[in-house]
């Protein structure tokens, strides 16, 4: 892998029509739009994590319960695959929150909307599907 000069990446900004970006493109009211769209979705978020929590400690209250009683190897691992599963959706959820927290950082800085990686504009279409990206999509999907 070569790595490319400084006056070799300033040519190929200067071939695609969109501008590096330090601050946002974003006007305070769409800012504010999308803000309320990253709030909305931590909300759900932590509620979908406070159910997923409680289910896990509801579920030790009933183990300690039925701790007298013999189980069948398959329905404990049964119950033990479920339990792994849900450990596993409450880290995909706060791995989320993080996500979006840092959106949020991003707002207030008034660098949202700006790629990660490039500096130019995230278009406005991934934003309102994928509100708390950082990168253009070609950043995501891995082609530069």
């Amino acid at each position: 892998m070569t790595k490319k000069s400084n006056s070799a990446l300033r040519k190929e900004n200067e071939i695609d029509d969109e501008p590096v970006l330090t601050k946002t493109y974003l006007s305070d009211e769409e800012l504010e739009h999308f803000r309320q769209i990253l709030l909305k979705r931590r909300d759900e978020v932590l509620r979908d994590l406070d159910i997923l929590r409680s289910s896990l400690s509801d579920e030790n209250v009933e183990d300690s319960i039925n701790s007298n009683y013999s189980m069948h190897m398959a329905d404990h691992g049964t119950e033990t695959m479920d339990r792994e599963q849900r450990f596993m959706f409450i880290a995909r959820d706060e791995k989320y929150i993080g996500y979006i927290d840092q959106a949020l950082d991003r707002i207030r800085n008034k660098t949202y909307g700006v790629c990660a990686k490039s500096g130019k504009p995230i278009p406005k279409k991934r934003l309102e599907a994928v509100p708390h990206t950082a990168v253009r999509i070609e950043f995501k999907q891995g082609k530069k």
